[in-house]
């Protein structure tokens, strides 16, 4: 079964941030698993950069690795992870 879209433009900074910890990623991993340098990625989760494309590209990313995005009309929001969703080994060092 398909999970239901969601809307990139609703999502933020803070969603990208707690699903990558999630997965136990660094935001290096994440970078390269888009093939974006580090910059976009730490930009984006310290809401200095909101450029559309990155975002898609960064939530399809994580939603591909088991992450669903949560935005309710009344201005709820999370982050759920599936059962088997692609998690690091171990936790990776983070500088941020």
């Amino acid at each position: 079964m398909r999970e239901k879209a969601y809307d990139v433009e609703l999502l933020k900074g803070e969603q990208f941030k707690v699903a990558r910890i999630l997965l136990g990623w660094s935001q290096r991993t994440l970078a390269a698993k888009a093939h974006l340098s580090e910059t976009p990625v730490t930009r984006l989760e310290r809401k200095v950069l909101e450029k559309k494309s990155t975002m898609k590209l960064l939530a399809h990313v994580l939603t591909e690795a088991g992450i669903i995005f949560v935005n309710h009309e009344d201005g709820t929001m999370g982050v759920l992870i599936k059962p088997d969703a692609d998690r690091a080994e171990e936790r990776e060092d983070e500088d941020d």
